[in-house]
């Protein structure tokens, strides 16, 4: 079920930025009003990768947050240390995430 899940959402994420670059026009050189012509393959691609990119870092963060609440309810007096080695691994799954998303869309742009 959870991998029904996953992929249900990794369509979810792609289908709108899919359909925000359809052209509302009729087509002049074939293709459909959802799949114009001139979108490649590299949309496709970009799209799946900046979903992947956003996925994974918030699995990242999810995971800390949690770990970090349960181990701040094991041990209160730590509680201060705990936060603070969270907000740091957090910041770097960001800076990794954001990385990741403009490689992705200097990527598509250099097709």
């Amino acid at each position: 079920m959870r991998k029904v899940i996953f992929y249900f959402g990794l369509a979810m994420l792609a289908l709108p930025a899919i359909s925000a670059m359809a052209d509302t026009t009729a087509p002049a050189t074939g293709g459909s009003y959802f799949f114009p012509a001139t979108v490649s393959t590299s949309v496709f691609g970009a799209c799946i990768g900046a979903g992947l990119v956003v996925i994974g870092g918030a699995k990242g963060i999810g995971a800390i947050g949690s770990h970090a609440v349960e181990a701040i309810a094991r041990q209160p007096e730590a509680g201060g240390r705990i936060f603070t080695t969270m907000i740091i691994s957090a910041a770097l799954i960001e800076g990794i995430s954001l990385f990741a998303i403009v490689v992705t869309l200097l990527a598509y742009s250099a097709h």
